[in-house]
């Protein structure tokens, strides 16, 4: 949650995270399937009950000054979008809950519930779950996330429209001339993530996509103020 506010201070325009089920079928908000990388924890995220991933320390191995963060919940995060701020709500492509309703029904229903749909686009490296949130939620934003192996020798547009979505995703290593006008002519947007530098920053105005994903928001917002003051 510190690193989502701060993220708000630095006025992004979206904030992205990943969404894992605890053994209750809660969306909580971690990267790994396991624990142990980035908190205090051990074992799979989905074999713990929301409860106790609630009480697990999720900020010391960064600094000591984090050691009171905590695993949060989807629904501890979606109340950031009354900043302002849009979520890319990334559910990971191995997510698969314990009861009748799918990882994706469950991610929905939060949203649904805290009312925050038009502030919200959900993305994913599976496109089965992506075609499965337009059919869940048809006036959901959705995304498809390309992976170099599964996905190979597909072009954008065609991810996109299998998927019934509306964004392409790709990583900064991945995009080419080609790429950004098979998407735009199809009619979809793009999203680029690993943007970490002033020439990654001043290649992407270059090839016209669509939005920036970075780790340092701040910095990214600045060298795009001052590339486009330079024209």
């Amino acid at each position: 949650m510190a690193a989502f506010r701060l993220a708000v201070e630095a006025e992004s325009d979206m904030i992205e995270m990943d969404i894992r089920l605890s053994s209750d079928d809660v969306p909580m908000v971690f990267h790994d399937r396991r624990l142990q990388r980035t908190s205090s924890g051990r074992g799979a995220v989905n074999g713990k009950h929301s409860r106790q991933l609630a009480m697990i320390d999720n900020g010391s191995w960064f600094s000591p000054k984090f050691s009171r963060e905590r695993i949060p919940r989807l629904a501890d995060v979606l109340p950031l979008v009354r900043s302002g701020v849009t979520l890319n709500i990334e559910v990971k492509p191995d997510v698969e809950s314990a009861s009748s309703l799918s990882a994706m029904e469950l991610v929905i229903a939060e949203v649904r519930k805290a009312r925050a749909l038009s502030k919200v686009i959900f993305t994913s490296f599976n496109h089965r779950m992506i075609r499965e949130a337009k059919e869940v939620e048809r006036n959901a934003v959705t995304g498809v996330i390309y992976n170099p192996i599964t996905h190979f020798r597909r072009s954008p547009s065609t991810l996109v429209r299998n998927a019934r979505a509306d964004i392409f995703v790709c990583s900064k290593l991945q995009i080419t001339d080609d790429v950004v006008n098979d998407t735009h002519d199809a009619g979809y947007r793009l999203y680029v993530y690993g943007v970490k530098t002033g020439r990654d920053v001043q290649r992407m105005l270059r090839l016209n996509v669509d939005g920036l994903i970075c780790n340092d928001p701040r910095f990214v917002r600045e060298t795009v103020d001052l590339l486009l003051a330079g024209e």
